[in-house]
C-alpha cells in the first residue's frame, strides 16, 4: 500500500508539472493567465481547507477572513512601509496564525452549523475592521499594492508570477501530503471516525483540530496575499462571503479526503467561473455552481481527485484484496516488557467508585484492586455497570464519588488520551476501528503516544520523521503477527471478518505498550473456533507482562484465564475472589452463574 500511495505521488506530481507547464501555451494572453493566476491562489486556501474540513472535520466556512487578514498586511506593509513583498506575505501568514491560535479552541468548541455561523461572524468582524479602521484605507481599501517580488527580485511579467504561485501551491500541497502520511494525518483520520476511541490510543483531539485550524490559516494568509498582489488593491469586499463559497466549493469539488483535491477543485471552480462570465451568463453562476456541488456530493462522493484515484486502482488491480484466512499467532513477535510493575502489587486500584444516571446509581460504591501481572475478570449480568466501571477508569465518564489509582497516582480527573499516554490501553464492547484507514494505519495509530515528531517537523518531512515512521511501521508489523493477522496490512478494515476486525483492535492496543490493558467482551460476537484463540491470546498477552482487566460473559474464558474475579449486580458488587470459589458463591450463583453452574462446580 505505501509503494502504491507514492506511485499515485510520483504520476500525480508529473500530471501537476505538465498541466501546469503546459497551460501558458495554450493560453497566453493576459487575462488568462490571470486566470491561471487566481486559480493558483485559491488552490493554496483550498488545500489548508482540506486539512481543516476534510481531515479534521471542522466546517469553519470563514476561514477566508485570514486570506483578508494576509492580504491587508501584505497591501500596507509594502504600499505604506515600503516592504519587500515576500517578507510581507511571510509576516502576514504569521499574523494570521498567531491571531487563528488563541480563537482556534473556544471557536473550535462549535459544532455543525453553529461552527459554521461562529466562523464567519470571526470573517464579518474583519470586513467591519476593514471599513472603519483608518489604516486600512476603509471603504476605499488600500490601492498601488507592487508587483510580487522575492526579496528584491521583481517579476515583471505575469507569466513569472504564475509559475511563482504555482510553485507556492506545489509546496502547500507537499505540506499537506506529509501531513497526511504522519501520525497527524493518522490522528486526524481517527478524529474524523470516532473522538472516543482515537482518545483510547492517546490522541489528543483539540490539539490536532487546533493546529488544522492554525495551519489553514497560514495558508489562507498566503493565499490572500497572493491574490492581492495580483489585483493590485485589496478592499473589505475582496474576501466576502462568495469567495468563501467557491472556497467550500473547490474543496467539495476536488475531494475532501485529498490533498491533491485541493489544486483540482481550486482549478475547476475558477475555470468554470470564468467560463461563465465569457458566456455572458454571471447571473447563473450561483445556480450551476450549486447543482455541480449536488452532484459531486451524491455521485462523487470522493470528489473528482478521489473519482480518480479509484479509477487508477481498477485500471492498475489494486483495488480491494481478499481477507487473509487465520494464521498461528506468534508470541515472539513481541517482547516481554522489561518495565513491567512487580507482580502482586495493586496496579489499579479502585476505592468507592459511584456513577449516577439521574436516580439510577449504575456503579454505587464499588471498591476493588488489580493487581500487577494478573488477569482480573469484572461479570455480572447485563446492567450491572461493568462497562460503566471501565469507562469511569477509562477517563470516558466522570466519577460521582470515590478515587481510582494507576501505580499508585490518582486518575480520575484525565482525559482518556491522557489515561493512555500513562500506558492504559483500551478495547471496546462494541466494536471500534477506524474504518477510513488501513489495518496497519489502525495499529499504528496505537503507536502514537511513543511518537514525538511536531507538525514544524512532520510538515517539513525532516530525516527524523522518517525513521521514526518506519520504527513505528515495524512496531505495527510485530503487532499484527503476534495477533496472527500478517498479510492483512495492506487491506482496509472493513474488508476483514468481524473476529479479524476484533485482532485487528487488539493490535492496535498492544501497540500502545500498555501496562495494564482494559478489555471490554472481547469474545462477544466470535464463534468458538474464535473465542478459542482469543483465550490463548489473553493468556500470551499476559505473558509479555501486560496486567489484564477483562469484563466478559463466556464463562469458559472467564474461568480459564482469570486469576481474580469480581461481581457486580446492580451496580455493586457482590463478590471477589480467585474463580474457584466465585463459582460455588451462592450470591454470585443466585444472581449470575445459575444453579446449573454451581452444580457443576460442586
Amino acid at each position: 500500500m505505501e509503494g502504491l500511495a507514492k506511485r499515485k505521488t510520483t504520476l500525480a506530481l508529473i500530471a501537476f508539472l505538465v498541466l501546469v507547464g503546459a497551460y501558458p501555451l495554450f493560453f497566453r494572453n493576459g487575462y488568462e493567465i490571470g486566470v491561471g493566476i487566481t486559480a493558483g491562489a485559491l488552490a493554496i486556501g483550498a488545500v489548508g481547507f482540506v486539512l481543516l474540513l476534510g481531515y479534521a472535520h471542522q466546517l469553519a466556512a470563514g476561514q477566508p477572513a485570514f486570506c483578508m487578514i494576509g492580504g491587508y498586511a501584505s497591501g500596507i506593509l509594502c504600499v505604506k512601509f515600503g516592504w519587500d513583498p515576500t517578507a510581507a506575505l511571510i509576516v502576514g501568514a504569521l499574523l494570521s496564525m498567531a491571531i487563528a491560535y488563541p480563537i482556534a479552541a473556544p471557536m473550535l468548541k462549535l459544532r455543525g452549523f453553529v461552527l459554521v455561523m461562529g466562523s464567519l461572524a470571526f470573517q464579518l468582524i474583519c470586513v467591519v475592521v476593514a471599513f472603519e479602521l483608518p489604516f486600512t484605507g476603509g471603504a476605499m481599501g488600500t490601492y498601488g499594492i507592487p508587483r510580487f517580488a522575492i526579496f528584491g527580485i521583481p517579476l515583471h511579467s505575469d507569466l513569472a508570477f504564475y509559475f511563482v504561485v504555482w510553485a507556492i501551491v506545489l509546496v502547500t500541497i507537499a505540506i499537506g501530503l506529509n501531513i497526511d502520511r504522519s501520525r497527524i494525518g493518522r490522528a486526524l483520520k481517527a478524529i474524523a471516525i470516532s473522538e472516543m476511541t482515537a482518545g483510547s490510543v492517546g490522541i489528543n483531539t483539540v490539539k490536532h483540530k487546533v493546529q488544522m485550524f492554525v495551519v489553514s490559516a497560514g495558508m489562507a494568509s498566503v493565499s490572500g496575499s497572493l491574490f492581492v498582489h495580483f489585483l493590485r488593491a485589496v478592499d473589505p469586499t475582496v474576501f466576502g462571503f462568495v469567495f468563501s463559497l467557491n472556497l467550500v466549493i473547490a474543496v467539495i469539488v476536488g475531494g475532501l479526503m485529498s490533498i491533491w483535491g485541493g489544486a483540482v477543485g481550486a482549478a475547476i471552480v475558477t475555470a468554470l467561473r470564468e467560463g461563465l462570465r465569457g458566456l455572458s451568463l454571471p447571473m447563473w453562476e450561483t445556480v450551476i455552481m450549486g447543482a455541480l456541488t449536488a452532484i459531486v456530493l451524491i455521485a462523487f462522493q470522493r470528489g473528482f481527485a478521489g473519482w480518480i484515484s479509484v479509477q487508477f486502482d481498477r485500471l492498475t488491480g489494486t483495488r480491494g484484496g481478499r481477507p487473509p484466512s487465520l494464521t498461528e499467532p506468534r508470541p515472539e513477535a513481541l517482547p516481554r516488557r522489561a518495565n513491567a510493575p512487580a507482580a502482586g502489587t495493586a496496579l489499579l486500584e479502585i476505592t468507592g467508585a459511584t456513577r449516577c444516571f439521574g436516580s439510577l446509581r449504575a456503579v454505587d460504591d464499588v471498591s476493588f484492586a488489580v493487581e500487577a501481572g494478573s488477569i482480573t475478570a469484572l461479570i455480572g449480568p447485563n446492567g450491572a455497570g461493568k462497562t460503566t466501571l471501565l469507562h469511569l477508569a477509562g477517563g470516558y465518564q466522570p466519577l460521582d464519588r470515590g478515587t481510582i489509582k494507576f501505580a499508585g497516582k490518582p486518575i480520575e480527573l484525565l482525559l482518556p488520551n491522557r489515561i493512555a499516554e500513562i500506558g492504559i490501553g483500551r478495547t471496546f464492547q462494541n466494536l471500534q476501528l477506524f474504518d477510513n484507514m488501513t489495518v496497519l494505519e489502525n495499529v499504528m495509530c496505537g503507536r502514537y503516544r511513543l511518537q514525538t515528531s511536531g507538525i514544524l517537523a512532520i510538515s517539513a518531512n525532516l530525516p527524523g520523521v522518517r525513521r521514526d515512521e518506519e520504527a513505528v511501521r515495524r512496531a505495527a508489523l510485530d503487532c499484527l503477527k503476534f495477533v496472527g493477522l500478517q498479510g492483512a496490512e495492506n487491506l482496509m478494515a472493513t474488508e476483514l471478518s468481524f473476529g479479524h476486525m476484533r485482532l485487528v483492535e487488539i493490535a492496535r492496543a498492544l501497540a500502545l505498550e500498555p501496562t495494564l490493558l482494559l478489555m471490554d467482551e472481547p469474545a462477544s460476537g466470535l464463534n468458538d473456533t474464535e473465542t478459542e484463540r482469543l483465550a490463548e491470546l489473553i493468556a500470551q498477552i499476559s505473558a509479555l507482562g501486560i496486567t489484564v482487566l477483562l469484563v466478559e460473559h463466556d464463562m469458559r474464558v472467564v474461568m480459564g484465564l482469570a486469576d481474580k474475579v469480581v461481581v457486580m449486580h446492580h451496580g455493586k458488587k457482590i463478590a471477589d475472589g480467585p474463580p474457584d470459589r466465585i463459582r460455588v458463591d451462592p450470591a454470585v450463583v443466585a444472581a449470575y452463574l445459575g444453579t446449573e453452574a454451581y452444580e457443576t462446580a460442586a
